[in-house]
């Protein structure tokens, strides 16, 4: 088995959850004899630490890349940013505008998480699957505001990580990958790039 070690930098503990739970699940979607086993570093973890905010992900990812690869020998980084737009605009320059700013022999192997507005939405759109299992329905609800993401998730759009936690597990366990891949642009963006990374390595 191949085991690659993986850093991440992010906004919150909602992205880092999503997004773990999202590798063990994608392997098994790929790759059926599970050869390859993502594994998080948490030493890494207590340099950068997740539960920023937009700003400091900005300022600070692209050092909290270098030094994973480096010091930490990573096999793989992960940086999660909420765009807090719905714009695919936005998206797109948010990701080019980051990417610029990456080593290049670390482009390949470093993924930018921007879920369009925040990873609430994406938990939405798999809340609104789980809810309606036979619904053909093409409910767009990225332009919905922040808080009332939050609040279809959570049930209030302030909420402590103790109660917001087991919810994101709950939700992040269960993720149907093509149908919300159809739904959101930022999503499917950030799970083919991710997809041909596992692939290659296959």
């Amino acid at each position: 088995m191949r085991e690659l070690k993986y850093g991440y930098f992010g906004e919150d503990e909602a992205q880092r959850i999503f997004l773990e739970n999202y590798l063990i699940q994608l392997v098994d979607y790929l790759v059926k004899s599970k050869e390859i086993y993502f594994r998080y570093d948490k030493e890494f973890s207590y340099l950068y630490k997740g539960e920023k905010n937009s700003t400091i992900v900005d300022q600070d990812f692209a050092e909290a890349v270098r030094v994973g690869f480096i010091k930490y020998q990573q096999d793989v980084f992960f940086v999660g940013r909420d765009l807090d737009s719905h714009s695919e605009k936005k998206l797109k320059s948010k990701i080019a505008l980051m990417q610029s700013e990456l080593d290049e022999k670390n482009k390949g192997k470093t993924f930018l998480m921007i879920p369009v507005q925040c990873i609430e939405h994406w938990l939405w759109y798999i809340k609104i699957k789980l809810d309606n299992p036979n619904s053909t329905k093409n409910i767009s609800i990225e332009s919905e505001p922040n808080p009332k993401a939050k609040k279809a998730i959570y049930g209030s759009p302030k909420i402590s990580n103790k109660k917001s936690i087991p919810i994101v597990e709950e939700y992040s366990r269960q993720i149907d990958f093509d149908y919300l891949e159809s739904r959101s642009e930022s999503f499917r963006e950030f799970h083919n790039r991710v997809k041909n990374f596992v692939m290659k390595l296959a």
